[in-house]
């Protein structure tokens, strides 16, 4: 219940930045849409990131404000443009700025969002602004490498577990690993551990989206908040997917690929069909196995920080928490 406490009040702390920082009023069609998908809820888990990294070395998280802001914003910005290219209508419950708007305006927004994103680091001394607005450039380009590769993805029936490995440490994993860096940039840790920061938010962050993939097919849909099998009809070719493939041969794997690139059968009956396959190949204990792998990298990479003890657990005890959708 305390560490809940503790999270709503980083969430209350930057909310009140972001509200006293996205002031911009005109014109008007350019910034209501940011202000709209800003308010529009969400974990927020990137800001939460930054700024406990931060709390957890200084005790301080009005140093770390400006940089858990910044990498929020980028995110949205991307998800802005990512509801263009997916031609999607909702998220989280509310129209998309595409939807509501059009999709110029959601190109617009999704640019100023990206710029606001840079500006806001502009609050932190040269030395830091220099850290932290090369990582942010990088994480944009591979953001960007990844969003691409997955666009790939749909236009083939085959993806090689490598590939999908490579597209959601970009699209995903980067990120989380620059907000855990962030936390360690803003706290002045030595350059060592600040990039074995980097590291562990990349372990967790696909580690994360791995089991997003499993949620998809096989959570609870009031705790996962989304609708369950979304990714089969929508074709996703997900780790639960490459592998079963892989492991079919001769009628299986054509009847396995018939179902899953078919548009005809009813969605319950194809969903259900689908996630069959995905238990007897035994993908699903394989994903949940890779998850463990990529939380026990993350682990080892924070025992090897030049940090006390009590820091170190505390640190995997938070990571622990993040994969468990507890925070």
């Amino acid at each position: 219940m305390l560490y809940l406490m503790i999270m709503k009040d980083y969430i209350q702390i930057f909310e009140d930045f972001l509200k006293k920082e996205i002031n911009y009023n005109a014109p008007a069609n350019l910034y209501e849409p940011v202000k709209y998908i800003l308010d529009s809820g969400g974990k927020r888990l990137r800001p939460l990131i930054v700024l406990y990294v931060s709390d957890l070395f200084t005790s301080n998280t009005s140093n770390a404000t400006p940089a858990a802001a910044a990498l929020e914003i980028f995110h949205n910005f991307t998800l802005a443009h990512d509801d263009i290219m997916d031609n999607s209508s909702m998220r989280r419950g509310k129209k998309t700025i595409n939807s509501k708007w059009d999709n110029n305006t959601g190109i617009l927004s999704g640019d100023v969002m990206l710029i606001i994103s840079y500006e806001i680091l502009n609050k932190y001394d040269d030395s830091k602004y220099v850290l932290l607005s090369k990582k942010l450039t990088e994480t944009s380009r591979l953001v960007c490498e990844g969003q691409q590769n997955d666009m790939d993805f749909s236009l083939v029936k085959e993806v090689l577990e490598e590939d999908y490995f490579n597209m959601i440490e970009n699209k995903t994993a980067v990120l989380i690993g620059c907000c855990y860096m962030f936390g360690g940039i803003v706290s002045d840790l030595n350059t060592k551990d600040i990039n074995i920061l980097y590291e562990v938010g990349k372990n967790l962050g696909i580690a994360f989206q791995l089991e997003d993939d499993l949620l998809d097919s096989f959570g609870d849909e009031a705790k996962f908040g989304k609708k369950i099998g979304g990714d089969i009809i929508e074709q996703k070719k997900t780790l639960l997917f490459i592998f079963t493939q892989a492991k079919l041969n001769g009628n299986q794997r054509v009847e396995f690929e018939n179902i899953f690139f078919s548009d005809e059968i009813q969605e319950a009956v194809k969903i259900n069909s689908i996630k069959t396959y995905y238990e007897s190949s035994g993908a699903v204990d394989y994903l949940k196995n890779k998850v463990q792998e990529y939380s026990i990298n993350a682990e080892k990479l924070i025992n090897q920080m030049q940090i006390d003890t009590n820091k170190k657990l505390e640190l995997i005890k938070f990571s622990e928490k993040l994969l468990n959708r507890e925070i």
